[in-house]
């Protein structure tokens, strides 16, 4: 019976986040261990203390590694925030063969061809090429022209990059940890595979994955990535707030956000007061919930802001039927769905697990989506190794091209 091991890291702002799955041929998938450690030397999804940062990402790992009773080696881990580039490429290329017929050889070249037609900057690295749709001679919207006829084929792609220096220092704490890095994935790319349907993706979604120190977010429309990005605000940004506002410390105030919180001040009775010193002894402050719950909704409704002039370049305000789905620890807060309709004027709805919901608590299933959908992404990717095997063995898979339909065309 094949049986794949899998290890999903996601290196957040805040928390550090580790699963280790269980995928068999004949059984539904499992999850073995959870890890979760404070994320300490890491600021917006980069290293910036190796020391710290390696041993966040070890502590998770082996609180995750105790669970399982089982020591994989090498994992799939999310890249996010605002260093990662976003650039919408078209590459062309004459079809080879003699009879006109396109080869995967054909997508390849053209897929070159649009990662060759962006400058090529010696400080960044690739880490995915996304087809969007290929054009085979006049004919637009094609998702697999293998087969097809043609004298031209047209690939639009999505290049993703991340700044060389950022993943060298993650993959250099990871290492540090005891853990190879098998793979860079775009945070939204993993959790999709974790919160959205196939119907959400063909229909049109948008993706938002508020963390601590960033957002990211994703629009998927026939069954297409079409356009992604990221933001360097996030949940921490509103804790700073409160911190300033009510004048103590982070800790205190993030205790506040979390107790307290919520993103519609107009829910919020006038009356209602929150103690300073339900958190801090002998201090006799107070402040109105409904203050804390203004600040909460103008960071939120800034990030929203951004996302909407995102969604303007595509041209698609209001146009994404399967509306807005919201995950990461930001998407806890009360009220920020309502929000998020109030401001994207979507559907909106918090992401919940399509894939091992079953080993997850409810109120984590948002925080945890990343790595989950890290854990599916690596199933998809293996064939039938063992995970931790890897270093040693290559593993089995099908052609490059058809892991790409797999992961990008579903």
């Amino acid at each position: 019976m094949a049986r794949r091991i899998v290890l999903g890291l996601d290196v957040g702002t805040s928390l550090v986040h580790t699963i280790i799955a269980e995928f068999t041929s004949h059984n539904p998938p499992r999850i073995l261990g959870i890890g979760l450690a404070p994320a300490i030397g890491i600021r917006r999804g980069a290293a910036i203390d190796l020391e710290e940062a390696t041993n966040s990402i070890r502590a998770s790992y082996e609180e995750a590694m105790a669970e399982a009773k089982i020591r994989p080696k090498a994992a799939y881990v999310a890249i996010g925030g605002s260093h990662l580039g976003i650039t919408s490429s078209r590459g062309v290329v004459a079809v080879s063969r003699a009879d006109g017929e396109i080869s995967e050889e054909d997508v390849k070249r053209a897929l070159h061809a649009a990662e060759t037609f962006i400058p090529k900057n010696p400080n960044r690295e690739i880490i995915h090429i996304v087809p969007r749709e290929f054009r085979v001679d006049n004919e637009s919207g094609i998702k697999d022209p293998i087969g097809m006829s043609a004298v031209r084929l047209e690939a639009d792609a999505l290049i993703i990059d991340v700044a060389i220096a950022t993943l060298k220092n993650l993959s250099k704490c990871i290492d540090g940890a005891g853990v190879r890095m098998i793979e860079g994935v775009f945070a939204p790319l993993a959790a999709a595979e974790a919160v959205l349907s196939k119907r959400q993706k063909e229909l049109g979604v948008l993706l938002i994955d508020i963390g601590g120190g960033t957002t990211n977010f994703a629009v998927f429309e026939e069954g297409r990535l079409i356009h992604a990005g990221g933001f360097p605000y996030g949940a921490s940004h509103i804790t700073n707030d409160i911190a300033i506002v009510v004048r103590t410390s982070v800790d205190v105030a993030e205790r506040i956000k979390l107790r307290y919180g919520h993103a519609l001040p107009d829910d919020i009775a006038k009356k209602e007061i929150v103690r300073l010193s339900e958190f801090v002894k002998d201090d006799e402050g107070t402040v109105p919930r409904r203050e804390i719950a203004e600040i909460i909704e103008a960071r939120l409704t800034d990030i929203f802001e951004l996302i909407q002039r995102e969604l303007k370049k595509i041209s698609k305000t209001q146009l994404l039927p399967s509306g807005v789905v919201l995950i990461g620890g930001g998407a806890r807060i009360p009220g920020v769905v309502e929000l998020a309709k109030r401001e994207l004027k979507l559907p909106a709805m918090l992401g919940d697990l399509q894939i091992l919901a079953d080993s997850v608590h409810e109120r984590d299933r948002q925080s945890l989506a990343t790595a989950v959908g890290l854990a599916q992404w690596g199933n998809l990717r293996e064939s039938g190794e063992m995970l931790f095997m890897a270093d040693i063995h290559e593993p089995k898979t099908p052609s490059w091209l058809r892991k790409i339909y797999s992961l990008f065309f579903p």
